[in-house]
């Protein structure tokens, strides 16, 4: 049997949609995800001519050591490790990739506080105008020491 639409009206038949449960459930997500949500900031106070790059990452701060590299020294703990030159490690310093004071003191420190690579971060808060050979070499000497877990020290814009 075809039927046949009488009028416009039957042709334009209004659907009502229930919002009630998708505004409810949404809500919920939006509360569990502002209560996971969490904002860590930690105020850090560079070495004196350090200029941190800067940062867009949220991810929370856990430090057990904080290297710090400026153009004119390493320090480890804020404890001075060795003089640079305009951002240059002296030859005699090195030993292929590795820095040997600085790696002689970071081993030694973690003998004293008998730290587990596993649960230990080293901040490694280094100039903006370093060359990146540096920065990696400090990085394989934390490595080669027991540290290689790092959270880099970046300023905010």
């Amino acid at each position: 049997m075809i039927r046949k639409h009488n009028s416009a009206a039957d042709e334009a038949k209004e659907i009502f949609l229930n919002l009630t449960p998708m505004i409810d459930i949404l809500t919920c997500l939006l509360f569990f995800l502002l209560l996971g949500y969490r904002s860590q900031s930690v105020m850090l106070e560079g070495a004196q001519g350090l200029e941190l790059p800067p940062s867009h990452s949220d991810k929370g701060l856990v430090v057990t050591l904080t290297v710090t590299v400026s153009q004119n020294e390493i320090k480890l703990m804020d404890s001075h490790v060795m003089r640079l030159r305009n951002g240059e490690i002296a030859p005699q310093d090195l030993q292929g990739n590795k820095i040997v004071p600085l790696y002689t003191r970071m081993a030694r420190l973690l003998q004293l506080k008998k730290l587990k690579p596993d649960d230990a971060f080293v901040l490694l808060m280094a100039d903006k105008h370093l060359r990146s050979d540096v920065i990696t070499k400090v990085m394989k000497t934390c490595g080669m020491a027991g540290m290689p877990n790092f959270n880099l020290g970046v300023a905010r814009p």
